[in-house]
């Protein structure tokens, strides 16, 4: 293992250790998000991110934030408490709630907050299989195959796409990173490989022109 990673795993243990969970977060996502990891530091890596979810669901319990069971029955609700719910989910060991979330995704949910349970379960390599319901259409994974929308090989070509076309205006620019980052998240749990970054990038311009038309 290079010295850079030695250097790396050692700050992120740091962060962990003087509860700094978001620059341990920022690091994790930013390291694992590589497209080459040496494995013995993948492996570490992945250690460190288990650790960071426990230390979530801790301080969670301190700030009096929505417990595990509270998200679960907000799942249950409203389409808008159904996203606040799938949001949250990702601060918590999701290991702990496998049927729940196997029979939530099974009575065709919301499918923004779908995608973001999923993904959740994805980061979390959650090796159960799911089938989400998705208006009538039955789609079968295992959680821990699907690849999570922040290690999507397209998103780092695209997105240098989208910045090469709408440098000059950085406005535009921040609506077209929204919309790929919804098109990445929409499509889980599959995923768009590096060679569809082109077409997903034109994709995003094209819709991105359409609303920038209909509001003038």
């Amino acid at each position: 293992m290079s010295d850079y990673y030695d250097d790396i795993i050692a700050e992120i243990s740091t962060c962990l250790t003087a509860g700094q969970l978001d620059d341990a977060e920022y690091l994790l996502k930013r390291e694992l998000g590589m497209p080459y990891i040496p494995e013995a530091a993948e492996k570490k890596l992945h250690v460190l991110q288990k650790e960071l979810i426990y230390a979530r669901g801790s301080q969670t319990k301190e700030k009096g934030e929505k417990t595990l069971p509270e998200l679960l029955h907000m799942l249950k609700g409203r389409p808008a408490s159904q996203l606040a719910a799938a949001n949250a989910l990702q601060k918590h060991n999701l290991r702990t709630c496998v049927k729940e979330l196997q029979d939530y995704l099974q009575k065709d949910p919301v499918p923004e907050a779908a995608v973001l349970v999923i993904d959740a379960l994805a980061e979390q390599e959650i090796s159960e299989e799911f089938v989400w319901n998705r208006d009538g259409v039955e789609y079968a994974f295992y959680a821990d195959e699907v690849v999570p929308a922040s290690r999507c090989r397209a998103i780092g070509p695209a997105a240098a796409l989208l910045q090469q076309k709408l440098a000059r205006n950085p406005s535009a620019l921040n609506m077209a990173m929204t919309l790929l980052a919804g098109k990445i998240y929409m499509a889980l749990p599959l995923t768009y490989e590096a060679e569809e970054a082109k077409p997903l990038a034109e994709e995003v311009i094209q819709e991105l022109n359409s609303m920038l038309e209909t509001e003038n």
